[in-house]
């Protein structure tokens, strides 16, 4: 999914050398800051040890299960540094707010590969809601309904809105509506008609009536061109329901290896999802020539994985083109990755962001605050082997600098 915490976690690096939370400037209400600030300080009802434990299983679980510190190392990242730093702040400062701002900062400057993140508490319903309402995720939403988790974020919550008020305020949820999220025009009457999705998550049910309506639209059309390039991510369900099968003329399947580190913590997730037999050993791993040596060390197993999507209707005769740039991640990349496997679609655009092999990301609970820190169990591998979380997918046409997807696509399309 999204790098959605980015914009709070500012606010945490603001605060991460400091012991208070005060706020200078116009506009303060005398006294205000420092009594919000004294009643954030110990909200979650945890004790020094308490956080120091917290802090310290974050760590330990982190250095037993994320796939990704090859790719950490590869960028000069100094997480034993990062750990040292943020393992002290908790130890020193005597709040809960430390704890919060530690784990936040942390990720932070880990960089966030392989959906390494917090799960912010104004999402924690909505996550919550949508695993509860799936059957073959149930690992998934018991970790969130655990009693730690269930007692802890709506304290949580409490306590971020009184620690950082200004930047809590507009942070409402993830949805985005439909009007926002589509935009469908003609291009060339019966010829090339365009639609630009910017999100698969959220809403789905509105965005099938309007999807399906258009493409029933431009089914005899010669060109299709289908823009997720400022798309995120969401659900794999999405394209796969609203794009794939409506569009595809026979039956598509995509192929892919991933690394795993089978954790205890990881391995629970991954037996759900792939059974008993789903992992094999990682000395089985045919040879690969940009499999980074450092990525194959740290893993235990491997997972070929394949996804076939059958079509529902007569599907779409004419070419189709993908536009993608550098803000493609998750499931957005799953798609693109799809495309490039099945030759579903022509990708135009610039390279993708990556991580789009793999399932949802799983959870690290805290035991004592209920935090949840959510990262991806597999590390997805491009057909040769490079990480397709570090590399992304390299598109079919390349657009030149500065050029925008689309005009790239036409200018194909027109030659």
């Amino acid at each position: 999914m999204l790098r959605e915490w980015i914009a709070v976690l500012l606010c945490a690096l603001m605060f991460a050398g400091s012991t208070g939370c005060r706020a200078e400037g116009p506009g303060k209400r005398d006294g205000w800051e420092e009594r919000t600030a004294e009643e954030a300080a110990h909200m979650l009802g945890l004790t020094a040890e308490q956080r120091q434990e917290d802090f310290a299983y974050l760590e330990r679980e982190l250095r037993d299960s994320y796939p990704c510190w090859g790719i950490l190392e590869r960028e000069g990242i100094d997480y034993d540094a990062i750990f040292e730093e943020y393992r002290e702040m908790v130890a020193n400062e005597d709040s809960d707010v430390s704890l919060y701002v530690a784990v936040n900062s942390a990720l932070y400057r880990l960089g966030g590969a392989g959906h390494l993140s917090l799960l912010q508490p104004e999402w924690y319903e909505e996550f919550k809601e949508a695993y509860a309402e799936t059957e073959d995720r149930t690992q998934w939403y018991q970790a969130m309904d655990a009693p730690a988790s269930r007692e802890g974020y709506p304290r949580l919550s409490e306590m971020v809105q009184a620690a950082f008020p200004e930047e809590t305020d507009s942070a409402e949820g993830m949805g985005t509506s439909s009007s926002e999220n589509i935009t469908s025009l003609i291009i060339e009457e019966g010829k090339i008609a365009y639609l630009k999705i910017d999100s698969f998550m959220g809403t789905y049910d509105v965005d099938r009536k309007r999807v399906i309506a258009f493409l029933n639209e431009v089914r005899g059309y010669d060109h299709l061109i289908l823009d997720i390039s400022q798309n995120s991510g969401g659900s794999d369900y999405y394209w796969r329901d609203l794009l794939v099968a409506q569009l595809a003329n026979e039956t598509l399947s995509s192929t892919n290896y991933a690394l795993v580190r089978n954790s205890e913590n990881t391995a629970k997730y991954l037996q759900e999802a792939f059974g008993e037999d789903g992992l094999r050993p990682i000395a089985e791993l045919p040879a690969l020539p940009r499999l980074e040596a450092r990525d194959r060390e740290i893993a235990t197993h491997f997972l070929e994985n394949t996804l076939t999507v059958e079509p529902a209707g007569d599907g779409f005769h004419g070419k189709i083109w993908l536009l993608v740039g550098n803000l493609v991640y998750s499931s957005a990349e799953a798609f693109t990755v799809f495309c490039r496997d099945t030759g579903f679609a022509t990708i135009v655009g610039t390279a993708t962001g990556g991580d789009g092999i793999g399932i949802d990301p799983v959870f690290i609970r805290l035991p004592n605050s209920g935090i949840l820190v959510r990262y991806s169990p597999l590390f997805g591998l491009n057909p040769d082997g490079s990480s397709n979380e570090e590399y992304g997918t390299t598109p079919d046409i390349l657009s030149p600098d500065g050029e925008e997807p689309l005009v790239t696509a036409l200018r194909a399309i027109r030659a």
